[in-house]
């Protein structure tokens, strides 16, 4: 990898390249990749209440859908690396400065605007993402940043509190700020390069027919992550209603969440050229399974093993659903809106689990959200079906392709 760096900057078609634009693209909105942590803190250290919790990282949430949709509207009148840094800096002075705040009021506010800036950060980094030359290696090195450094983050955040307090995931939140600030100033300029001509004409014929599939599997894609983040959200309390200490969970929601860096790297290693849709329609059966089995959490095993189903299909199943959506270079814009959705249905899951909650019983929360995987698995049956039957070539296949240099 050493010798791609040059002057400071590495190549764009670089493996480097590729997870130095990953952890930018997750830097964002980071807290997602631990909100359980983030809920405790909200609950533990400054004294909210569950449902209370859910309503301030839902917050954040819709922030980050306003933040996308001002950056789609920007991204191509400024230069994204300097808005990249800017974003990114004010960011973190944001996360540094909710450890201060002990008026509900302000709390609400400042998370609002930190979403805004989140969301700004990853939609530049999902329309840079939409334009390298493997689709799938790109978007699966994203979500294995994610449940990587999320799994790491919850098993080091207990040692952690020794030192910072309660709310020390908010410093946690922070330091990745600041390391993706470094990590900006290292990318390559992937604009240099523009699609020909030639190419951009010849997917005109094919573009409302893979936009119609592309808006089919956004909405097959919101239903599962809104279901998804609102287990994900809530998986901690899940844990300790059923009588589980707090070491035991952190153990076993770290343990498991490594599970999510063996789905994520199904998109890398290609093993999706034996058969990307049944991976994909396995992935949210296996979802729907970890939903049933979280109803019987009061027993240990059962927990654990729900959360490794989620934490296994999560990754390999979004990952596969972004390259499918934005698979053609003539849908940049599509990018910002799977970003959109994607962090939309995000921030709705823990809103959606903070109205279901019955005074802490989660059953009812639950058994909807196994009701919203069932609903994304039958919304894909048609588009993947599809997709097998019209396409014979991988989807970055070279005809598919640019290299973005």
């Amino acid at each position: 990898m050493l010798k791609h760096i040059r002057l400071g900057k590495v190549s764009a078609d670089s493996m480097l390249g590729y997870l130095f634009m990953a952890f930018v693209a997750m830097v964002g909105l980071a807290y997602l990749n631990f909100l359980p942590s983030v809920v405790d803190a909200l609950v533990g250290g400054m004294g909210l209440s569950e449902s209370q919790a859910g309503q301030v990282v839902a917050l954040n949430g819709y922030g980050a859908l306003l933040g996308l949709m001002g950056v789609t509207l920007l991204i191509d009148r400024l230069p994204w690396r300097s808005m990249l840094f800017v974003v990114l800096a004010l960011l973190c002075a944001v996360d540094i400065g909710t450890v201060w705040l002990n008026d509900n009021s302000l709390i609400h506010s400042l998370r609002f605007i930190g979403g805004v800036l989140g969301g700004m950060g990853v939609g530049i980094a999902f329309t840079i993402l939409a334009k390298l030359h493997n689709g799938d290696r790109a978007f699966g090195l994203l979500l294995l940043m994610q449940f990587g450094i999320g799994s790491l983050v919850i098993y080091v955040l207990p040692m952690l509190k020794a030192w910072g307090g309660e709310l020390a995931v908010f410093y946690v939140m922070a330091a990745l700020c600041a390391l993706g600030l470094m990590c900006t100033l290292l990318l390559p300029n992937f604009n240099a390069q523009r699609v020909p001509a030639s190419t951009h004409e010849s997917h005109q014929g094919k573009k409302s027919q893979s936009s119609s599939q592309a808006y089919r599997l956004l909405f097959a894609m919101s239903t599962y992550l809104i279901a998804a983040s609102a287990i994900w959200s809530y998986v901690g309390q899940i844990g300790l209603k059923a009588g589980f200490d707090e070491h035991t969970i952190h153990i076993s929601i770290a343990l498991t969440g490594l599970l999510g860096l063996a789905g994520a790297m199904l998109p890398i290693i290609g093993i999706h050229r034996v058969g990307r849709c049944y991976w994909l329609m396995i992935g949210v059966a296996l979802s729907i399974g970890s939903a049933v089995l979280l109803c019987f959490s009061h027993q240990l095993l059962a927990y654990v093993i729900a959360m490794s189903l989620l934490f296994f299909a999560w990754p390999a199943v979004h990952s596969y659903l972004l390259s499918l959506i934005t698979q053609h270079n003539n849908h940049v814009k599509l990018a910002s809106i799977a970003a959109l959705v994607s962090y939309g249905a995000l921030a709705t899951g823990p809103m959606l689990g903070s109205v279901l909650l019955s005074k802490a019983h989660f059953s009812i929360m639950l058994s909807g959200c196994a009701l919203l995987f069932a609903l994304s698995f039958l919304l894909l049956i048609k588009p993947v079906l599809r997709h097998k039957a019209t396409n014979s070539k991988p989807l970055n296949s070279p005809s598919h392709q640019q290299t973005v240099r």
